[in-house]
């Protein structure tokens, strides 16, 4: 019927079976209870997830967030008029306008500047954020390694919400250079460091890989310095359904960040799990040192460490190589 003046549901319950192996003709398992009734009024959220469509948007990339994926992330944050959010690796802003709808102001930060920018006078993310009527709380945006950052000082920010790059799409970058320089490099390299470049082109740092699991660990660290007493960091960790284990989210914690919530968005082979910490201390901590390279002790390997090869490989295990 179109346009029917009363609507009806009808909703099944089963018992919850996550983890069990079941039988081809098992069918739903034993039934509960049903549960009938008329729709009295719909929630004004579920509109979002059609304002915020990604196919409709003015600028938007191949990494760009889902709409309702974002909606949910900004609503972990608990955003609200007055506070004050941080996204780490911004890309094409998806987190920002959710976040800036429901009040917050946003401060996004990237590797590639690029990505941000976009092609025009206006920056990209700016021009998305006019279309929803919230470029007036995008306070800024800067292009920097997020572990070169700017902070000089903590206590910042009431959230911090990102989707890191992982692998499948864009790998995670930081500064440094895959090989040291030789002896003759370096020595070249300190004779005319501040010498201008002859084709007057602008230096362009070089940059290697960051391994996820290193980049998972710094960000926590990097929240526990910039939030305030209370504040969240929500963020999304790709897993190895097989290999997945508790003990890998509490790998990646420090003292003064506890795990609040963690939830599984199921891809079979692999998934990822939208993680909210939150600073559960008033203690003041140092900067972060992002040396976990240099750490003599590994108490445990997660199973998202070198997430992105394992993808590629199609997470072929090593018995199964030799075939």
């Amino acid at each position: 019927m179109k346009n029917p003046d009363i609507l009806f549901g009808c909703f099944e319950e089963y018992p919850r079976r996550d983890g069990i192996l079941r039988s081809k003709h098992e069918g739903d398992g034993q039934f509960r209870q049903v549960y009938f009734g008329r729709l009295l009024e719909e929630g004004s959220a579920r509109q979002l997830v059609g304002r915020f469509d990604v196919k409709k948007r003015v600028y938007y990339g191949n990494t760009s967030m889902e709409s309702e994926i974002s909606l949910l992330m900004a609503n972990q944050t608990l955003a609200a008029p007055g506070k004050l959010i941080y996204d780490p690796f911004m890309g094409t802003g998806s987190m920002a306008y959710t976040t800036s709808h429901f009040g917050a102001l946003v401060f996004g930060s990237d590797i590639d500047g690029r990505q941000m920018r976009g092609k025009g006078n206006v920056p990209g993310v700016i021009r998305a954020a006019k279309q929803y009527g919230t470029e007036s709380r995008i306070i800024d945006l800067c292009t920097f390694d997020v572990t070169r950052n700017p902070w000089r000082c903590g206590g910042l920010f009431d959230a911090i919400v990102t989707d890191p790059p992982y692998g499948v799409r864009a790998g995670a970058k930081r500064l440094g250079r895959k090989k040291d320089l030789s002896e003759e490099q370096l020595r070249i390299f300190l004779e005319h460091r501040n010498s201008p470049r002859p084709d007057d082109q602008p230096y362009i740092p070089p940059t290697k890989p960051y391994e996820l699991s290193h980049l998972a660990a710094d960000l926590v660290s990097l929240a526990r310095y910039l939030l305030k007493p209370g504040g969240r960091l929500v963020f999304f960790l790709p897993t190895v359904t097989d290999e997945y284990e508790e003990i890998d989210i509490c790998s990646m914690l420090c003292e003064g960040m506890e795990v609040i919530a963690n939830s599984l968005q199921d891809f079979g082979s692999w998934g990822r799990r939208l993680v909210t910490v939150r600073r559960s201390t008033d203690r003041e901590y140092p900067p972060p040192s992002f040396q976990q390279e240099t750490q003599q002790e590994v108490t445990h390997i997660p199973a998202h460490k070198d997430f992105r090869e394992k993808y590629f490989q199609g997470f072929r295990k090593d018995d199964d190589e030799a075939f």
